[in-house]
């Protein structure tokens, strides 16, 4: 069962976790946000490798 996204949306996803970090109101929120961005990128590198 194929349970990732296409490639497209995960990227676009981890693009706008990084906008959100960058637009964030104090560093707990924005850490979150790099923190998304990174399981998005380790997601895309899953997708890709297949």
């Amino acid at each position: 069962m194929d349970l990732l996204p296409h490639p497209s949306i995960i990227e676009r996803r981890m693009d706008d976790q990084s906008v959100l970090a960058r637009r964030a109101a104090n560093r707990g929120i924005a850490q979150m946000h790099e923190d998304l961005a990174g399981l998005y990128r380790e997601q895309l590198i899953a997708v890709l490798k297949r």
